[in-house]
C-alpha cells in the first residue's frame, strides 16, 4: 500500500448495524474507491458521527481511507443516529464486540478489524477488545482509562468534579435535548432549550459552589448519570464491573497507545500500558507501543497551556514525520498488512521530553536506566505564604519542626491549569501558578537553582508524613518548575483522600476499599501519586513542591467533617500539619536521567 497513494472517496451514510438484543445501530463508511477488498478501521462514539469530520486532529478518516482502508464511525447506543437507551460505557463490551464482527462482514471489508479513537473512543477500543472478537487485529487507544478510580471518576479519592461536570453539561447534553425536544416537531422549543443550556454552559463556572453536589442544577436534565456516578463511593462494585484492570490479559491483540503529560487520563495510559507489556509476553504478541506528546486532553498543539514546545511536537508534525494519522497509518500497515518496514524509524516508546523541547527514544517505559531519586522537604516551620523558608533537598531532614496551615473549604485553592477538562472555563496544561503565591494554606519547599540540567522521564510521586485536626481531609502536592524571572508552572500533580488512603497505598497502586477516617491530631504517611513526566529542569531553575488541601473546582472539597460533599453542606476548617523530620521524612521521588 503505497504511502502516496489517493483514491476517490465514497461515504455511505447511516449504515445500520443490528446489536445481540436486536438494537439498531448506526454509522457512517468511508469507502476507497475502486472496488475490492480492504482492512476496516472502526471508531466507536457517542458525540455524533456526522461531527467525526476529520478526527479533531487525531485521525482523518478521509486520509485513512485515501491509503485504502475501509473506515467505519458508528454512533453508540442510545446517542445521535443509533437506537437504544444510553448508559455511558455499560452496553460498550457487548455492543463493541458486536459492531467488529458487523464490521468484518460489510461489503469491501476483507474481514480484519482494527480500531482507533481517543477517550471515549478509546475506552470503547478496549472494551471491545477485552471480549476478543475474532475480527479484531488491534487497536489504538489514546487519552484514555481503564480503571474510574484513577483519573476519570476519582482521583486518590477525590472526585473529579470539573471534567465530570462540564463532560455532562456541555460535552454530552445537547443530544439529550435533541431526543427530549426534537422528535416533538416544535423546532420553537428545540431552540429554546439549547439556547438555556448554552447560557449554563457560560455560567457553569458558579454552579460548582454548590453544595450539596446533589443540587448541582441540572433543569434540562441531561446529566441524570452523573448524578448516579457521584452517588457511588470508591469501594462500589461497579466500578470494577464497568473497568478493566484485571481483563487486560484477554487481549489478543497488539496495542498502540497514545497520551498527553497534562491529559487526565495519563497515569491510566501508563498503567495500560505496563499491563499490556504483560499480556504481550505472555501471548506472543506484538510489543505494545507507547507514544506521550505534551499534549492536553483532545489537543495536540506545540502551545499547551502557557508555554510553547516547537513544532516538532505538535500532532500535526509529530517529531518531523508526518501528523497523527501518519503515525496510525504506520502502524496499521505493520500490524493490518505485515509492511513491518513502515515501523523501521518509528522506536517502541517515543516520548516528548519538555525542557529541551525535543523527543526521546527507548525500547520499554519505565525507561532503562533511570535512577529513583529523592528530594527531601526541610524549614523551619514556616513554608506558608509566598517567601516562606519552606526548601528542597538531596539531604535527609534532622529534627526539624512541621510546617502547618489551615483548610477552609469555603475558600479552596482555585485550579490553574494542570490535567483537567474544562476547555471554556479553565485552559489545561503548564500555567504560572503565580496567581495563588500569597495564599497562606499552600506549602512550598522549593530547591536552590540548579547547576546543570536535570532531566526527569518517569513515575513521580510524594511521600507525605501529615495530621489533621479533621475526621477527613485531603493532600494535594504539585510538582512546579520555577524559572529564574520567578514563573512558576505547574509539571504534574495529585491529591489523596486522608480517608481512602487504604485504596491508594502506593503510587500506581488502586486497591478500592471502604473509606475509614482517620484519628484527628495524629500523623499518617500518605502516598500521593502524581503520575508521571518528562520534563528537563533547565541549569538556573529551581524544583518545587507545593502541598495544600484543595484544587477546585478539579477536585471537589472535603468538607473536613467526614461527610460526603454529595448529600451535605456542612463545612469545618482543618488545621493541618506537615512533617520533615529525621522520623518522618516528607519528600518527592522522581525518575532521573542521565543526558
Amino acid at each position: 500500500m503505497s504511502a502516496t497513494a489517493t483514491r476517490l472517496i465514497t461515504i455511505e451514510r447511516n449504515v445500520p448495524a443490528t446489536m445481540r438484543d436486536g438494537t439498531t445501530l448506526r454509522a457512517n463508511v468511508y469507502r476507497p474507491g475502486g472496488g475490492g477488498r480492504h482492512p476496516t478501521l472502526l471508531t466507536r462514539l457517542p458525540y455524533g458521527k456526522d461531527l467525526f469530520g476529520s478526527g479533531g486532529g487525531y485521525a482523518d478518516p478521509i486520509k485513512l481511507a485515501g491509503r485504502g482502508y475501509l473506515v467505519v464511525a458508528q454512533d453508540v447506543r442510545g446517542r445521535f443516529a443509533s437506537e437504544g437507551e444510553w448508559a455511558p460505557f455499560v452496553h460498550e463490551f457487548a455492543d463493541g464486540y458486536d459492531s467488529v464482527e458487523w464490521a468484518a462482514r460489510l461489503p469491501g471489508s476483507d474481514g480484519r478489524v482494527a480500531m482507533f479513537g481517543v477517550s471515549y473512543l478509546g475506552m470503547t477500543q478496549w472494551q471491545a477488545a477485552v471480549m476478543a472478537p475474532p475480527a479484531l487485529r488491534g487497536i489504538v487507544p489514546g487519552i484514555t482509562w481503564g480503571n474510574y478510580l484513577n483519573g476519570c471518576s476519582f482521583r486518590g479519592g477525590a472526585r473529579e468534579l470539573g471534567s465530570a461536570w462540564y463532560w455532562a453539561q456541555a460535552i454530552v447534553g445537547f443530544d439529550v435535548l435533541l431526543r427530549k425536544y426534537g422528535a416533538s416537531g416544535d423546532p420553537a422549543e428545540l431552540q429554546r432549550q439549547v439556547l438555556g443550556q448554552v447560557a449554563r454552559i457560560d455560567d457553569i463556572i458558579a454552579s460548582y459552589d454548590t453544595l450539596p453536589l446533589a443540587a448541582l442544577p441540572d433543569p434540562a436534565g441531561v446529566s441524570p448519570t452523573t448524578f448516579e456516578w457521584l452517588r457511588r463511593p470508591i469501594d462500589d462494585p461497579f466500578w470494577g464491573e464497568l473497568g478493566l484492570d484485571g481483563r487486560y490479559g484477554a487481549v489478543r491483540v497488539p496495542t498502540l497507545q497514545i497520551g498527553g503529560w497534562y491529559d487526565i487520563f495519563l497515569g491510566e495510559t501508563l498503567r495500560q500500558y505496563a499491563a499490556m507489556r504483560e499480556t504481550a509476553a505472555a501471548r506472543g504478541l506484538r510489543e505494545p507501543r507507547l507514544v506521550i506528546g505534551p499534549w492536553v486532553h483532545g489537543r495536540y498543539d506545540p502551545v499547551v497551556g502557557d508555554l510553547a514546545f516547537g513544532l516538532a511536537s505538535s500532532g500535526l508534525l509529530l517529531n518531523y514525520r508526518g501528523d497523527l494519522t501518519d503515525l496510525h497509518l504506520r502502524w496499521y500497515d505493520a500490524v493490518l498488512n505485515g509492511n513491518d518496514a513502515a515501523l523501521a524509524e518509528q522506536p517502541p516508546v517515543e516520548v516528548f521530553v519538555m525542557g529541551e523541547n525535543r523527543w526521546r527514544s527507548f525500547d520499554r517505559w519505565p525507561v532503562p536506566g533511570a535512577r529513583e531519586e529523592r528530594w527531601y522537604f526541610h524549614g523551619a516551620g514556616g513554608a506558608d505564604g509566598g517567601a516562606g523558608d519552606g526548601a528542597l533537598s538531596r539531604e535527609r531532614p534532622g529534627q526539624e519542626p512541621p510546617d502547618s496551615y489551615a483548610y477552609d473549604p469555603r475558600d479552596p485553592v482555585p485550579t490553574i491549569g494542570g490535567a483537567t477538562l474544562m476547555p471554556a472555563l479553565i485552559p489545561s496544561g503548564p500555567r504560572d501558578q503565580r496567581p495563588n503565591a500569597g495564599r497562606r494554606d499552600i506549602l512550598r519547599y522549593t530547591s536552590a537553582p540548579l547547576e546543570r540540567d536535570y532531566t526527569v522521564i518517569g513515575p513521580v510521586s510524594v511521600a507525605l508524613f501529615a495530621a489533621s485536626s479533621a475526621p477527613d481531609t485531603d493532600f494535594v502536592a504539585r510538582l512546579v518548575d520555577v524559572h529564574p524571572d520567578g514563573r512558576a508552572f505547574n509539571v504534574t500533580d495529585g491529591v489523596i483522600r486522608a480517608s481512602a488512603r487504604a485504596s491508594y497505598p502506593a503510587p500506581g497502586v488502586i486497591r478500592p476499599t471502604r473509606p475509614s477516617p482517620i484519628e484527628p491530631d495524629r500523623p499518617y504517611e500518605y502516598a500521593i501519586d502524581l503520575w508521571a513526566t518528562g520534563s528537563t529542569f533547565r541549569a538556573g531553575h529551581r524544583l518545587r513542591v507545593e502541598i495544600t488541601s484543595s484544587n477546585f473546582p478539579r477536585w471537589d472539597r472535603n468538607l473536613n467533617t467526614g461527610e460526603d460533599s454529595v448529600l451535605s453542606a456542612a463545612t469545618a476548617v482543618a488545621h493541618q500539619r506537615v512533617f520533615h523530620d529525621a522520623d518522618r521524612p516528607s519528600h518527592l521521588t522522581l525518575a532521573a536521567v542521565a543526558e
